[in-house]
This record gives C-alpha cells, sequence and structure tokens, in this order.
C-alpha cells in the first residue's frame, strides 16, 4: 500500500512539473528487444553487459537499510539539466562503456570513429603516415566522418539498434561529449546541455538500455523458462516489482528463482551501478504511465488503450466491407486461353514424340530383317564358292562351262546338234550371286 501512495505522489508531481516545462512528448516503448531482432541469446553477447553482477543467492531477503534511506520521494517531480556525459550514460554507456571502447568485434568503440570528425587530427594521423594532405582535404573528410557519425546514431548498424527517439539537441549533446571522451582539441569547450522531464529521463533508460534485451510485451516466464533463458517483458515488470525492489535489482542486482523445483539463483541480470535511484525511479514511473506495447500503432492487437488524462479508452476496432472489382473480358479470356492452349501444345509434343517413336521402330525392325536375309545369302555363297569350278559370275552375265570331253576340236567351236551340259547346281549358284550382288549395292548405299 505504502508503494501505491508513493507511485502516485511521484506521478502527479511528474505531472504537474511537465507543464511547465518544455520537453520533447515522450511516447511509449514498443516492438521486441534488439537481441530478438539479432536473433541472439544473451548469453551470445556482450550487449548491456556492465561486467558487474548482483549478490549471490546466499543473501536473499537480507534488505540493505542504506538503500532504503536513499529512496527520494520528490526525485522524479523536478526537471533536470543533462549534460552530453549523462545523455551518454542513459543511452550508450550499458553497451560502449564507460570509456567508450565497447567489445570488439561485437561492440566497436566510439574513439576512433569520433577522432576521424576533427580535421586537426586527421592532418596529424596522414603525417604520422608519412601522406601529405591540405586542410581542405583533411576538412572534407572530417566532415564526411561526421556525417557517419550522425547517420549512426540515428539509424543504428548493424549491431547497433537506431535511436529514432532522440532529438537534435541531444545528439549534438552527446557528439560533444563523444569528441571530449576521444581528446578531440577543444571539445571541452562545445559542450552542451539539454533541459529534460524526469519522464524523458526514464524514457531514455527504457527505450536505449532496458529494451536491449527486454521485449516491450509478451507473456511471463515461469521459473523453468527463466532457468533456460528467457528473459521477462518490460510490460509485466511493474505488476511483478515494486518501486524499492526493481531499484534494488537495477542498481545492487538481487537474487532470481528459477528451476524446477524453483530455487534461488544469483541473477544474470548485469547491475548498472552508474544510475542514481532517482534515474531508476524515473524508469519505473515511465513504465506506469507509458505500459509498453506491441508497437505503434499495432494492427495484431484487437483493442488498443490510449492513456488521455489518467483515464483509460477502450477503442474498438470496426471492419469495413471490402469490395473487389471483377476482371475484364479481355484479362479474363487470356487467363481462361492461355492454359488451355499450352495443354494443348504440350499434348501435340507429345503425340507427336510417341509417333516418331513407333515409326523409328518400325524402319528398324524391318531393316534388322533386312540384313538377316543378307547375312543368310552371304553364308551359302561362302559355302558353295570351292565347288564353283565350271562357271563363272559376272556383272549382268554368267557364263556355263561345259566339259573337255564335249569339245571336238582345238580351236574351241562346239558342235551344233550337242547340247551344253547344265548341272541342277547353277540355279543356286545363280540365285547366291545375285544376293552378293544385292548385299554389296545395299553397303555401298548404306
Amino acid at each position: 500500500m505504502k508503494s501505491v501512495v508513493v507511485v502516485c505522489v511521484l506521478a502527479i508531481s511528474a505531472m504537474g512539473q511537465a507543464t511547465g516545462t518544455k520537453a520533447v512528448e515522450v511516447t511509449r516503448v514498443a516492438g521486441e528487444s534488439w537481441l530478438n531482432h539479432l536473433h541472439r541469446n544473451f548469453e551470445e553477447t556482450s550487449m548491456g553487459r556492465t561486467g558487474r553482477l548482483g549478490p549471490p543467492s546466499s543473501t536473499e531477503g537480507k534488505e540493505n537499510p542504506d538503500w532504503q534511506r536513499q529512496l527520494s520521494v520528490d526525485s522524479t517531480g523536478k526537471s533536470v539539466i543533462l549534460r552530453g556525459a549523462d545523455l551518454y550514460r542513459l543511452n550508450c554507456q550499458g553497451c560502449h562503456g564507460e570509456s567508450g571502447l565497447g567489445a570488439p568485434p561485437e561492440i566497436n568503440s566510439v574513439i576512433n570513429p569520433t577522432r576521424a570528425t576533427s580535421a586537426q587530427l586527421v592532418l596529424e594521423r596522414m603525417k604520422n603516415l608519412g601522406m601529405d594532405m591540405s586542410r581542405a582535404g583533411a576538412a572534407q573528410l572530417a566532415n564526411q566522418s561526421k556525417t557517419a557519425l550522425l547517420e549512426r546514431l540515428h539509424n543504428g548498424g548493424t549491431d547497433m539498434p537506431p535511436f529514432p527517439h532522440l532529438t537534435e539537441p541531444e545528439v549534438r549533446a552527446i557528439v560533444a561529449y563523444l569528441k571530449q571522451l576521444a581528446g578531440v582539441p577543444g571539445a571541452e569547450k562545445q559542450q552542451a546541455t539539454v533541459e529534460e522531464s524526469r519522464l524523458r529521463v526514464g524514457e531514455h533508460i527504457v527505450k536505449s538500455t532496458c529494451h536491449i534485451c527486454h521485449s516491450a510485451v509478451g507473456p511471463n516466464p515461469n521459473p523453468d523458462q527463466l532457468f533456460h533463458g528467457a528473459i521477462p517483458p518490460l510490460s509485466t515488470l511493474t505488476a511483478r516489482t515494486s518501486l524499492p525492489e526493481f531499484e534494488r535489482k537495477i542498481r545492487s542486482g538481487a537474487p532470481i528463482t528459477m528451476g524446477t523445483p524453483p530455487s534461488p539463483f544469483r541473477g544474470r541480470m548485469p547491475v548498472f551501478y552508474y544510475l542514481d535511484e532517482g534515474e531508476v525511479a524515473d524508469a519505473y514511473l515511465y513504465l506506469k504511465l507509458y505500459p509498453p506495447e506491441w508497437s505503434n500503432p499495432d494492427p495484431v492487437m484487437p483493442v488498443t488503450e490510449q492513456k488521455a488524462s489518467s483515464k483509460i479508452v477502450p477503442v474498438g476496432l470496426t471492419l469495413e466491407p471490402t469490395t473487389v472489382t471483377p476482371p475484364s473480358n479481355a484479362s479474363n479470356l487470356i487467363m481462361i486461353v492461355a492454359p488451355v492452349a499450352a495443354e494443348i501444345f504440350v499434348g501435340l509434343l507429345l503425340a507427336g514424340g510417341f509417333w516418331f517413336t513407333l515409326r523409328e521402330i518400325r524402319r528398324l525392325t524391318a531393316l534388322s530383317n533386312r540384313r538377316k536375309v543378307l547375312v543368310m545369302g552371304a553364308s551359302i555363297v561362302a559355302q558353295d564358292a570351292p565347288q564353283l569350278t565350271s562357271s563363272m559370275l559376272r556383272a549382268g552375265t554368267f557364263v556355263l562351262t561345259h566339259s573337255a570331253s564335249d569339245d571336238e576340236d582345238a580351236t574351241g567351236a562346239a558342235n551344233p546338234g550337242d547340247e551344253p551340259a547344265f548341272h541342277h547346281d547353277d540355279y543356286r549358284r545363280f540365285e547366291s550371286s545375285w544376293l552378293a550382288r544385292w548385299l554389296e549395292g545395299e553397303d555401298e548405299a548404306a
């Protein structure tokens, strides 16, 4: 009950001060955490790690009376003047560290990119490398580096999240402090300040530090899920912890109950020792007055809640009937004819291929049969060749010889009354010779 009264007093005081301060409009934190966006586990990253952890589990339940006495009720009811160092601490130190060196290769140093924005340091570096460069050339390189640095602060990078909530005066103050941190000559005279409301301070902490690991909304994990690496969402944080418990968790660390069966363990969450109790209270009040949401706006959630004058107004979503314009006749005809024509074309191709294949099979079968006949005829000729002693085959003619006993004179004249001796095997030899000549003709044609 006491914590509820404290929160109400802080809220009324902060809203009363905000009316007299020209502060930037405060908006809710939304969307998934940056680690979820990168598909990276907390154990696999150096983001958000300060190098310090909370106390071991054996100190669970022990209260620190000094810490309890340091809680100031009126701390969030005032506007504050933030220097560039303060803005760096609230937005950048969680990843890049107090010195700006980061944790390479995942988190790059901000020192060298900042030194590259100074024309004097660019000239000195080129001189040390043995390279000549004019002042105009150095100034051009310095301006390019300054543009790249500002773009990185606004839009982020491969592993660095964007910071769209930062205003131009805030960015200028951060850049001026980075120059001082990097040892740029004359940076001390360029330091700037901005006046911020306490809610704006809490917004810086939540969006730039807490949102790196914690998603805006989601189910609250059970002890077993916590043991396996689940990270609670920001939307359930104020419901799970009171303001004193929240400040203790942030600034000093606290054991956590997880596992099966639930047991106390040392918390994995780093300790953000560089935040004072007033700033932590600002973050808690910001989460109370501006509850996190999925996105802004969120098309998935059926009902959105907007806070106006401390009232929650449900806004219902209405669905308008959607009219679909029918396609024109020409486009409709093309959509119908095109698939049918394609199917006909494919069918003709298949039929033509089948017909050609069948024709080739028949042709090759007939040719094979012919060659079998020719080979059989050739074998017959080869068998009868030694017996061809009385007849000889010529191209287009044949001569039959008869025995020497039938010759009556040495001049080769035959008796006109005698018939030539013609053996029945001569018909067979003649047929075989004709097949042999046809075989030779077919071979030459082939």
